[in-house]
């Protein structure tokens, strides 16, 4: 009976689905052709166009969501008529027939009792692998499709916002080292020397409320960056005209419970990857396994946990981003460990879109995405290999073997060449048609900071302060120049100015060249591990306690 009643409501809701037309949100909307409508009259209105595409995506989210649901709906209305025809298979063969006592024949000496209590033991075995069943069904995480959750201070249309175009990110500093994760910044004319000391061209500094390596990202405005301590793991963002601290938000996991915190060295904190921006939310990930998303207005959009990412010296990846895909290199262990893996996270809502494993030894090294002979691709590196993934599938194009111990460089790609670089190995070419190795040098090699390229030339500067200049298609050593520092934080191009700066906060500024040639110095007054950030005729600078921003104005 419960069956039969079962598959009556459900095919009656599935009838009523396919008289209604199962894309009728989408195609039947009044509110698109109302503002339809309104286009033709303000052909050129730009914010109208951007609310048009906004609400189309999101009833496009809502026709899917009702597709899924209908598809599941089907599934289990089958399920529910097998139970059914089971159901009422086993009643017609198992009633039983009105008793004949004629044909009982004499009765045993305690059979009915010995019937009657197997009878209570059944009862009770039946009742108690319900009980079970029970349990087990409500410990286990229900599997529906995610549906896009909205409320009163984060609208739908908002939500569901288009990705910026290429020429809006390239005006921006979206994510680690810049847009494509090069280092790069050709428009910029910053200032050649600075002192914080004194405050020349300095145009404000503004202590940061929590320690954190990771670098800062600016869109428009807005500059974000993250600290965390023992008991929590924040993201600040600040004025960029003011350095004004504009709010500070915590990630507050569903269920309220904080993850424990791993075991990290001094020189990776528990902050030391950085945040990822695409203009409408600022994404952030911790060692802790911590991920969130905020809007601008530092409200908590989605929250999860994909950890652990313990690692040896503590976790340092930062995060890359696709449309609407939040890249995440989590490098762990051994090859043979299985532990190494590429994911891919909803910018939207934070659940998975994809995840493939890698065979690779853990690192420190963020992933990037370039556009290869109008393919784009996802490149990793990690002991042994240099991979290329597709990222809106996650499927593996091509590999290289070529690296070896702990890597953390990332990778640039410039002129149909991606240089990596094997720690205090090797800096390698690597063609990209073909993926094979064009050259390598072992001068001048890297052990934590990654690569700068001028289209012509790359710069690297080793742990212990020894800038080389390379050709970028032979690999042959340009020159060599002992800057007599330690460095962690990689080095800038800004226009024409090569920024570089050492971990007691000293700051080269070169002229990129077939020379060496030194335009200026700038001093922080304290230690900075995080790399530059050039915008316009303005530089930011994250010391260990201050944020800076370096202006001649």
């Amino acid at each position: 009976m419960a069956a039969g009643l079962f598959v009556l409501i459900l095919a009656g809701l599935l009838g009523y689905d396919a008289v209604r037309g199962k894309v009728s949100m989408l195609v039947n909307s009044r509110q698109i052709v109302l503002l339809n409508d309104e286009l033709r009259s303000r052909p050129k209105d730009e914010a109208l166009k951007v609310r048009i595409r906004q609400l189309d995506l999101q009833l496009r989210h809502d026709t899917f969501y009702r597709l899924q649901l209908s598809h599941d709906a089907s599934r289990a209305l089958l399920a529910g008529l097998a139970v059914f025809l089971a159901s009422a298979h086993f009643v017609r063969v198992s009633r039983r027939r009105l008793p004949d006592p004629q044909a009982w024949g004499v009765r045993k000496a305690g059979e009915e009792k010995r019937t009657a209590a197997l009878a209570r033991y059944a009862v009770t075995g039946m009742f108690a692998v319900v009980v079970v069943a029970a349990v087990a069904v409500a410990t286990q995480r229900v599997s529906l499709p995610e549906r896009i959750t909205t409320s009163p201070i984060m609208p739908a249309v908002a939500m569901a916002s288009a990705y910026p175009s290429a020429d809006e990110i390239q005006r921006q500093w979206p994510s680690f080292r810049g847009p494509h994760g090069l280092g790069v910044a050709p428009k910029a004319d910053v200032p050649i020397t600075w002192d914080a000391k004194t405050g020349t061209n300095i145009r404000w500094k503004t202590a940061i409320p929590l320690h954190g390596l990771s670098s800062p990202v600016v869109w428009d405005n807005a500059v974000f960056v993250t600290g965390a301590d023992k008991t929590q793991s924040s993201v600040f963002r600040f004025d960029f005209d003011t350095g004004a601290l504009v709010w500070s938000a915590t990630i507050k996991l569903p269920g309220g419970a904080r993850l424990p915190t791993p075991q990290v060295g001094e020189d990776t904190s528990l902050a030391a990857p950085t945040p990822v921006t695409d203009g409408r939310r600022v994404y952030a990930l911790f060692p802790t396994g911590e991920i969130a998303a905020f809007d601008f207005a530092g409200r908590q959009v989605w929250a999860r946990n994909i950890g652990p990412l313990d690692n040896t010296y503590g976790y340092a990846a930062s995060l890359a981003i696709y449309q609407d895909r939040l890249l995440i290199q989590i490098d762990r262990g051994q090859p043979e460990d299985g532990k190494s893996m590429l994911l891919a996270l909803d910018t939207l809502t934070g659940r998975q879109r994809w995840a493939v494993r890698r065979e690779v030894a853990g690192s420190w090294s963020s992933p990037v995405v370039f556009d290869i002979d109008g393919q784009l691709q996802l490149i990793t590196c990690a002991n042994p290999f240099v991979i290329s993934y597709n990222p809106i599938d996650g499927k593996e194009l091509w590999r290289s073997k070529c690296l070896d111990s702990d890597v953390a460089p990332s990778p640039i790609m410039t002129d149909n060449m991606i240089v990596a670089v094997a720690p205090n190995t090797a800096v390698i070419g690597l063609r990209c048609g073909a993926a094979t190795i064009t050259w390598q040098s072992e001068e001048g090699v890297p052990d934590a900071v990654s690569p700068v390229s001028d289209g012509r030339r790359v710069y690297c500067v080793s742990g212990g302060g020894l800038l080389t200049c390379y050709a970028l298609q032979t690999g042959k050593v340009i020159w060599t120049h002992d800057l007599e520092d330690s460095f962690y934080a990689s080095p800038t191009l800004a226009g024409n100015a090569l920024v570089l700066v050492s971990r007691k906060g000293i700051s080269w500024v070169i002229e990129p060249g077939d020379a060496y040639k030194e335009l200026g110095r700038g001093a922080l007054g304290e230690e900075c591990c995080a790399s530059p950030v050039p915008l316009g005729k303005r530089l930011l600078l994250r010391g260990k306690k201050n944020l800076f921003c370096i202006d001649s104005k």
